[in-house]
Formats: structure tokens, C-alpha cells, sequence
């Protein structure tokens, strides 16, 4: 009777809704990627056709500064940012940590994704909260045309969220001895 109880609600099920969870969050953190790698194309067009016709026809595409800051720029920095935390691809400084021990290193990398899940959520909560302000008042700004950028502050809190979520991700993958980073030798560190 245990060993059933154990493969209904135990370690497989478990495991099963880890997995799933992990894979969901792999696609949608790739797809953000790729809609920030869309938005930086759509911001390169835009730009380039924007002077192409002022140069050509002198009609330049009115609001494409805005557009650009405010919504490309946004998309291209905030979306593909959970995928660059899951894949541990920021940039790091090592100089002291590859000098310390295994267990260290471990303690460490534990300590920084818990600070930075700490750090993310509440950057997520505060730009909410100014996402949600800014809805309510429906904020536009002023430039060769009124462009409404509402839209663009909801980016961020789910940007920072998502960021946060992929950190704490890390950190139970290494809680758990899942972590796929290799902690390097004081060997391979010569």
C-alpha cells in the first residue's frame, strides 16, 4: 500500500510535475528570446526605413524615436532577460571563486541566486506597481506624435518576475544536486 501511496503522490510524481514545470519554463523563456530578437528587427527596420524616407522623400515615420525607446528597447533588453538567468549566461567574475572549494562554491552560488531572486522580485513588484499607475492614468508621451506607452511598462514587472522565477529555479535545481552547471576544479582553474 505505501509503495503505491509513493508512486501516486511521492518523489515520481514528483518529479514528473518538476520536469514539466522546468520544460514549460524553457520554452517560454526561449520564446521571450526570440520576441526580443524580433523586436530588435523590427526597431532595425523601422529606424532604417525611418531615415530612408526622410533622406529620399523628407518624410520621415513620425513617432519612430518613441516607438523605439519606449517599446523596442524595452522588448529587446526585458524579454529574452528569464533566458539569460536560466542559462546562466550573465556575466560573471570569478577571480575568488574558482579558488575556493567545491562545497563553497556551492554555498555561493546558492546565496547569489537567493539574492537575486530577493532583488528581482521586488524590482518586479515596484515596476508593477508604477505598470499599474501608469494604466490607470494611461500615459502617453509627447514627442513628433502621442504615443501611449502603457503597454510597454507592463513589460517590465513580468520581465523582473520571470527573471526572479528562473533564479529561484537555479536554486532549487541546486538544492536539489540538479544543478547542469559544472563547478570547476581548482585544477581546471590553472
Amino acid at each position: 500500500m505505501e509503495n503505491i501511496h509513493n508512486q501516486i503522490w511521492g518523489e515520481e510524481l514528483v518529479s514528473l510535475d518538476w520536469l514539466m514545470l522546468e520544460r514549460v519554463f524553457q520554452k517560454t523563456s526561449r520564446m521571450l528570446m526570440y520576441l526580443g530578437g524580433a523586436g530588435l528587427m523590427l526597431m532595425m527596420l523601422n529606424v532604417t526605413l525611418d531615415v530612408f524616407l526622410k533622406a529620399v522623400f523628407n518624410f520621415p515615420i513620425q513617432g519612430t524615436v518613441e516607438i523605439s525607446s519606449y517599446y523596442y528597447m524595452v522588448a529587446v533588453v526585458l524579454l529574452p532577460l528569464a533566458f539569460v538567468e536560466y542559462e546562466d549566461s550573465n556575466i560573471n567574475v570569478d577571480l575568488i571563486y574558482n579558488l575556493l572549494p567545491a562545497l563553497a562554491q556551492t554555498i555561493c552560488r546558492f546565496v547569489a541566486y537567493a539574492l537575486t531572486v530577493a532583488v528581482l522580485s521586488a524590482v518586479a513588484w515596484r515596476t508593477g506597481i508604477d505598470a499599474v499607475h501608469s494604466f490607470q492614468i494611461g500615459e502617453v508621451v509627447m514627442g513628433s506624435r502621442e504615443v501611449i506607452v502603457w503597454p510597454a511598462r507592463c513589460i517590465l514587472p513580468f520581465s523582473f518576475a520571470l527573471a526572479a522565477f528562473a533564479s529561484l529555479l537555479k536554486a532549487v535545481q541546486l538544492f536539489r544536486g540538479e544543478d547542469s552547471r559544472q563547478t570547476p576544479s581548482r585544477a581546471d582553474a590553472s
